[in-house]
């Protein structure tokens, strides 16, 4: 087969599953590793793919950004599952810490509805997260109030900052616009940016969670590195190779129960 043959293919591939790997690219042509690295790096050059350890994904591009309205209505069933999917995380007595948006939203409500669990202490500054766990009578709810952003029903700047400065959570629940292994986790809005930076430094644990449409791609600001030390929980339409990739990455990916040590 010809290089520019390989190429297309290694394209079209990339197309129906999102990332490829170069042992498998290297069974599929029957070439050396030499031999895959070059194509990659061709392709690479003319902006059909990024290269990454191990393999090769798609130039996902970034991620628009819609208001909180429209988000809701976005991949919902993908968003609920991956909150359900979460609670195997949580643990009765546990002090955490919640991201706004709308994500957030599910994942409160999987919080509230979960029977196991009887008592939670929650820090949040999303006012939608705050208004669904205060129900419950048996949680303690921390709200971290300040300047209110109307479009998103939260709040941000420095009254917020200062008072997560002070907390100390075991666990934070990230909820970004965007992660890629190139770019890292990535979101749009300078004014929660700063916020979901001070969550993460007050937290033991850090566990992102974005449903599968937001993977391999990029936002405005980066938040932080796609990390190993973090646990990145999404739903199940997130494609095999794309899995296999990240954990060739080392970086700790949950679709399933059966992911979860």
């Amino acid at each position: 087969m010809l290089a520019n043959e390989r190429q297309l293919k290694i394209c079209k591939m990339l197309e129906g599953q999102g990332a490829v790997t170069t042992s498998e690219l290297m069974a599929e042509f029957n070439v050396s590793i030499e031999t895959v690295r070059r194509d990659l790096l061709i392709l690479e050059k003319e902006n059909k793919l990024r290269r990454v350890h191990g393999g090769a994904v798609t130039e996902g591009g970034m991620k628009h950004f819609h208001e909180l309205s429209k988000r809701t209505e976005e991949n919902s069933e993908g968003k609920q599952y991956l909150s359900q999917l979460a609670l195997q995380f949580v643990s009765n007595g546990d002090t955490i810490g919640i991201d706004a948006g709308s994500t957030a939203i599910e994942f409160a409500r999987a919080l509230k509805s979960c029977e196991s669990l009887s008592s939670l202490t929650a820090v949040t500054h999303s006012l939608d997260v705050f208004e669904i766990l205060c129900r419950h009578r048996d949680f303690k709810l921390i709200l971290c109030a300040g300047n209110f952003m109307a479009a998103e029903n939260t709040f941000y700047g420095p009254i917020v900052l200062d008072t997560l400065s002070k907390l100390h959570v075991e666990k934070i629940f990230l909820f970004p616009s965007a992660l890629s292994l190139q770019f890292g986790i990535c979101d749009h809005q300078p004014e929660l940016f700063e916020v979901q930076k001070m969550l993460m430094l007050a937290a033991d644990k850090a566990f992102v969670l974005a449903d599968s449409s937001k993977f391999e791609k990029s936002a405005l600001l980066k938040i932080d590195d796609m990390s190993k030390k973090y646990t990145y929980v999404t739903d199940s339409a997130l494609s095999a190779k794309l899995k296999k990739l990240y954990r060739e990455n080392e970086i700790n990916i949950i679709t399933e129960k059966d992911d979860i040590k």
